[in-house]
């Protein structure tokens, strides 16, 4: 795991615990502040996230095509 990961990581755990004041019923103007923040980072990260999962997705196709066929009859499934 890079050390982008592990601080995406620990934000959507902080994300996750910053719910719990809602949960509970606590109001404070200031905590709505900071979850409205905790929500527009939260997700920058979901699409960066999505943008990473694509490029790899992407990548894996270009490899497939890069690959040669089996040895073989073209029509033969096994070889």
């Amino acid at each position: 795991m890079t050390t982008r990961e592990k601080l995406e990581a620990g934000f959507t755990i902080l994300a996750i615990l910053a719910l719990w004041p809602v949960i509970l019923g606590w109001e404070n103007p200031v905590y709505q502040v900071v979850l409205g923040v905790i929500l527009v980072v939260f997700i920058g990260l979901v699409a960066q996230k999505f943008r990473r999962i694509r490029s790899i997705y992407n990548a894996s196709k270009v490899e497939a095509k890069k690959r040669r066929p089996p040895s073989g009859a073209s029509g033969d499934p096994f070889g």
